[in-house]
């Protein structure tokens, strides 16, 4: 026993001392690694994805042609994958589902592509870009509204969150209602009011524009609305994916639903007069990378990650999207950049820092909590007296007391294999008195799990400590 031990405690240092080493690598292999690095790339490929839509969008191209095309060959690349990949974890397809499918369909295709590209028609790339930095926030309010955040305002991550709340929020309407000189002039030409009659019909740019709002101020309220439709499907799907894990699935049938209504809103709006077809340039690409990598992959991995991080971590990369594009839309599309949207979005990044660091700090702060009340719990039942916590007490139970076979009885496991769990969390090792036939003492890890007849000494699991701070800290 004494030599298992040995090699035991060996093992376990060739591990510690391996994961030292490669702790990068573990890192990366253990899942928050990956997480990090898809909603890496998933912002790359979504701020792409903005500068080509603008490009084929302002060449004439339909907003409801360009969804439609990009859903349907997203659901034709997706749909054999997700039947396949995901057979054996999907779960029946009942009428519930599909009623859950269609409201995805709903606010992730319909309330936010379609509204999306209509604020980036009527504004820039820059500027939709900024705005979706609304989006975590909106995400937290909306999940604090519905009972699923809870926000202490007499602690100091309290207070963050609802002064970030609050800071982006005011950022975005400011973006949306305030324009401002130009601090930066661009080569491309802007449309003015006289487009609004074209866009939005005659009778509603009529009134549009009797009321002083001009395209530009017209975008930006149709993006912040994109931004509450998007939280709303971030929400919608963690509940969804708990029910249904299957990411893929759940991808393809939103393509399907969203692809129906933009289809009978298209028919609505237009009664049917639209031209179908695609120019052999930017309308073509832009179609085939908006299918391809912004609904095929983006969106796989979008729902993947919100399994894996939660919607949270997943919109908080949000203003890695910003960056690159306003980096290329002014690189590429000569957009000019205004003071409404720097200060805006300045206040609408700077809120969503806040909520981050609320949300970390509250989360680190009730990991503490529930470990120092596991701690509590844990040494109140080892004081126990009928609890035994050394070696020597358990090769001869219950020599010192005369009752105690009496007292202890209903302790005892029912069967003669079964094992009493006592769990040890104190931070340092627990020196064990030498077994017979060992020549000196040995050390190991806290978390221990002792037999009721001494005969073994085995590791187990992590501590309930462990456990209930690793529900508290998804992957960040």
């Amino acid at each position: 026993m004494g030599q298992e031990r040995v090699n035991g405690s060996g093992k376990m240092e060739i591990a510690a001392e391996q994961k030292k080493r490669f702790g990068c690598v573990d890192w990366f292999c253990n899942g928050t690694g990956k997480v990090h690095a898809a909603l890496m790339m998933m912002q790359l490929g979504f701020a792409g994805h903005q500068i080509l839509s603008r490009v084929a969008l302002t060449s004439g191209l339909s907003q409801f042609v360009y969804a439609i095309y990009r859903n349907g060959l997203a659901l034709i690349i997706m749909g054999p994958f997700a039947y396949v990949l995901e057979k054996k974890d999907r779960p029946p397809m009942t009428l519930k589902l599909m009623y859950r499918f269609f409201l995805l369909g709903l606010t992730g295709i319909v309330g936010s592509q379609q509204l999306f590209l209509a604020g980036l028609i009527y504004t820039s790339a820059t500027f939709a870009a900024t705005m979706q930095n609304a989006v975590p926030v909106i995400t937290f309010l909306m999940a604090m509204m519905l009972g699923l955040e809870k926000v202490r305002i007499g602690r100091l991550d309290g207070q963050a969150k609802v002064l970030g709340t609050v800071v982006c929020v005011a950022g975005a309407i400011l973006m949306s209602v305030y324009k401002g000189p130009a601090v930066y002039h661009g080569w491309a030409k802007e449309d003015g009011n006289e487009d609004l009659h074209k866009l939005v019909g005659h009778f509603l740019g009529s009134h549009l524009v009797r009321f002083g709002i001009s395209q530009w101020q017209l975008g930006g309220i149709l993006l912040l609305i994109n931004c509450i439709s998007w939280a709303a499907y971030l929400i919608m799907q963690a509940p969804i994916l708990k029910v249904c894990p299957t990411p893929l699935t759940i991808t393809a049938f939103t393509y399907f639903f969203g692809s129906l209504q933009v289809g009978v809103l298209m028919f609505i709006v237009t009664g049917g007069k639209i031209n179908w077809s695609l120019s052999w340039g930017a309308q073509a690409i832009s179609v085939a990378y908006a299918g391809v990598i912004s609904s095929g992959i983006n969106f796989s991995l979008q729902s993947w990650a919100i399994q894996k991080g939660g919607p949270l971590l997943v919109s908080l990369y949000t203003p890695v999207q910003t960056i690159i594009v306003a980096f290329l839309s002014v690189l590429l599309l000569g957009d000019s950049l205004y003071l409404g949207s720097l200060v805006g979005g300045s206040g609408a990044v700077l809120g969503l820092y806040l909520v981050t660091w609320g949300q970390v700090e509250h989360r680190k702060r009730d990991a503490l909590e529930i470990a120092a009340e596991t701690k509590n719990e844990d040494l109140e039942a080892s004081a126990h007296p009928h609890f035994p916590t050394s070696v020597s007490s358990l090769t001869q139970p219950l020599l010192n007391d005369q009752h105690g076979e009496d007292r202890d009885q209903d302790l005892l496991p029912s069967s003669p294999s079964s094992i009493y769990r006592i769990w040890i969390t104190s931070p340092s090792t627990v020196p064990l008195e030498p077994h017979r036939g060992s020549a000196e003492n040995t050390s190991r890890s806290p978390d221990l799990i002792m037999d009721l007849n001494g005969s073994s000494l085995v590791e187990d699991k992590p501590s309930r400590c462990d456990r209930k701070v690793d529900d508290q800290n998804r992957v960040l």
